[in-house]
């Protein structure tokens, strides 16, 4: 199960480009960049309080900025790996911005609280929808055309699920 824990994609060529391989796990560049990114980035705020020094207007200017650079991906340029890690990267900053943006925001806490999960909700759900689509794409232009269950690039998870007497969610609905 490590591996769809860690990458989420398809033990596949056509997905290599959107994963990072350390040792002997593949990781999902966008989880195990723009993530951490944004956590650290949270945590070295308040340590080295960097909310006093800046005012919101500064905090909101930045962070849709750097989160703007998601742009790259429909221009395709993220298909350079490189180029994606740092877009994570920058994205995952441009999140610690936004989210000190709406804490500096003058209002009760419980009103900055639903700025906060209608924000970051509405951010998470376009980017999931926007993955979402480029993996339909990437499987539907395969030979074997979203037939998950003989996909190649899912046959160790297949294997897994069955090993561990689990529901195996590519194995197709038998008719009845």
């Amino acid at each position: 199960m490590k591996t769809i824990l860690l990458s989420h994609h398809p033990s596949c060529k056509k997905f290599d480009k959107h994963t990072i391989k350390i040792g002997k796990y593949k990781f999902c560049i966008g989880c195990f960049i723009g993530y951490p990114t944004a956590i650290i980035g949270i945590l070295a705020f308040y340590f080295l309080n960097l909310s006093d020094i800046f005012d919101s207007t500064f905090f909101f200017t930045v962070g849709m900025i750097f989160i703007s650079f998601f742009i790259l991906s429909p221009l395709n340029l993220t298909k350079i790996k490189i180029i994606k890690i740092f877009q994570k990267f920058l994205i995952g900053i441009g999140s610690v911005f936004l989210y000190f943006w709406i804490w500096s925001l003058q209002n009760l806490f419980i009103v900055n609280f639903i700025y906060f999960f209608m924000v970051f909700g509405l951010l998470l759900t376009l980017l999931n929808a926007y993955h979402a689509y480029g993996f339909y794409k990437i499987c539907k232009n395969c030979e074997n055309s979203l037939d998950w269950e003989n996909c190649p690039g899912f046959q160790e998870l297949s294997k897994c699920f069955k090993e561990h007497n689990l529901i195996n969610i590519f194995k197709t609905p038998q008719k009845k």
